[in-house]
């Protein structure tokens, strides 16, 4: 496409934008969903100011379209346009967007692929607004500004904070009542216990097991590594310490031994069809973002227990913390407008309200976990946000910002290892060596 000779029907078309609407009009102005915000926006009708923002195109998110709606209320002298934007499309639009001067003022960002668009200069440091403005920029967990940072500035105000994938782990009651094991009802207790429960749980002749503990991503192992004291970066960013780290190590080893040695999770030939939700596993991994839809995914099926994840041997309970966050367009012509639209929909009232209006979890604030309103949602609330308070925890992103190849080159690596496919040793250095290659590389 001849990007000079750009039209507004090209444009949406490269967007892929959703639904659009003026919270203030019947119609979005012209210009296109996103360029009331750049250098080639037209001008709103009357004497408003034209503002944008891309809100997460999801149901359980619909309280970001109410807020900029509510936000765009107070200020009548502004023309705000809302669109939606699928979360999987986002980086692509981003980066096409910000190729053509078209980037919304304000847009969302999932902590993957947010330190590399902010790379290529798409969004304004917000450090001096958040001084001048005297943001309470304490309420914020630290995981969570970490996860919203590049290279110590602030380009992000955090809506979402979670300790990963394997944050929790939930319990069939039914299934551990019948075989005569004592559900676990405390968060005092080690990986080594929960090994010991699965294994005294399996029944593989039945095609039942205690567990399918395998960390597909990256960052999923990096969670269990600092459980056992490691990690699977360096601080910099700049090593790959998978098999660097001899805690790290042990860490993989309890893994592969869950099915090797433990015979307490299925190898890759059983695992079709085996899910928590169908009533074969007696325990799983599960993130805080999945507490609330539980009634929903499991129904009236069986009887569930939550604890937090297990401690390592040393009885460190590490996480990594996966946030997304909203950011201001580097070239909005009006960023004090696009940050004070941020702070709106970052804020401890909204973000309740998103609790309490869909299946969503607690925000990035600590205030919102903090909530009276959210304190009978669930206990393992409360006790997700004392862990997430006393360590920090944040995302295990790259020097490079290679993000994606890093990941892709762990699952393309990881997998035979974890499943013993390969020798413990061979298996290790392999990954190690295929990911270290991938770190090595020049920032993208």
């Amino acid at each position: 496409m001849n990007q000079s000779k750009l039209t507004r029907r090209d444009l949406l078309k490269l967007m892929g934008v959703g639904a659009s609407v003026a919270a203030l009009a019947a119609c979005a102005p012209a210009g296109g969903p996103a360029a009331t915000g750049s250098e080639g926006g037209a001008a709103p009708a009357g004497d408003k100011v034209a503002l944008s923002i891309a809100t997460y195109a999801d149901p359980r998110n619909e309280w970001q379209r109410t807020a900029a709606k509510e936000w765009a209320a107070e200020h009548a002298d502004v023309e705000l346009n809302i669109d939606e934007v699928i979360y999987g499309e986002m980086s692509k639009k981003q980066l096409a967007a910000l190729a053509t001067d078209t980037l919304w003022d304000v847009s969302f960002s999932g902590v993957k692929w947010f330190p590399y668009t902010v790379s290529k200069g798409a969004f304004l440091a917000l450090d001096d607004l958040i001084a001048s403005t005297n943001f309470d920029i304490e309420d914020f967990f630290d995981a969570s500004i970490a996860g919203s940072s590049l290279d110590g500035k602030v380009y992000g105000l955090p809506y979402l904070l979670h300790p990963g994938n394997p944050a929790l782990i939930i319990q069939n009651k039914n299934l551990l009542g019948e075989k005569g094991i004592e559900v676990q009802t405390s968060d005092d207790w080690t990986t080594l216990d929960y090994a010991e429960m699965v294994a005294a749980a399996t029944d593989a002749d039945k095609g039942v097991y205690g567990t399918n503990y395998l960390p597909g991503n990256y960052y999923d192992f990096c969670s269990l590594a600092r459980c056992y004291g490691g990690d699977i970066l360096s601080e910099d960013g700049r090593n790959f310490t998978f098999n660097t780290d001899p805690k790290s190590v042990e860490a993989c080893q309890w893994i592969v031994d869950l099915r090797t040695k433990l015979n307490a999770a299925p190898m890759r030939e059983e695992s079709q069809g085996i899910q928590f939700a169908a009533g074969n596993l007696y325990t799983s991994t599960l993130g805080t973002y999945a507490v609330r839809s539980l009634e929903e995914t499991i129904a009236d099926k069986f009887e569930w227990e939550i604890v937090l994840h297990p401690t390592g041997p040393d009885g460190v309970r590490g996480y990594q913390g996966f946030i997304e966050c909203f950011s201001v367009y580097a070239k909005s012509k009006n960023p004090d407008l696009a940050f004070d639209l941020i702070v709106k929909e970052t804020s401890t009232d909204v973000g309740v309200r998103s609790v309490l209006e869909s299946s969503n979890q607690p925000t990035a604030r600590k205030s919102v976990w903090e909530s009276p309103e959210l304190a009978d949602l669930h206990p393992i609330f409360k006790r997700a946000l004392d862990w997430m308070a006393s360590y920090n925890g944040p995302f295990p992103m790259p020097y490079n910002l290679r993000f994606q190849e890093l990941q892709d080159t762990w699952a393309n690596t990881s997998t035979e290892l974890f499943y013993g496919e390969v020798g413990f040793e061979e298996g290790m250095q392999t990954v190690q060596d295929e990911c270290q290659a991938i770190i090595d590389l020049e920032r993208g």
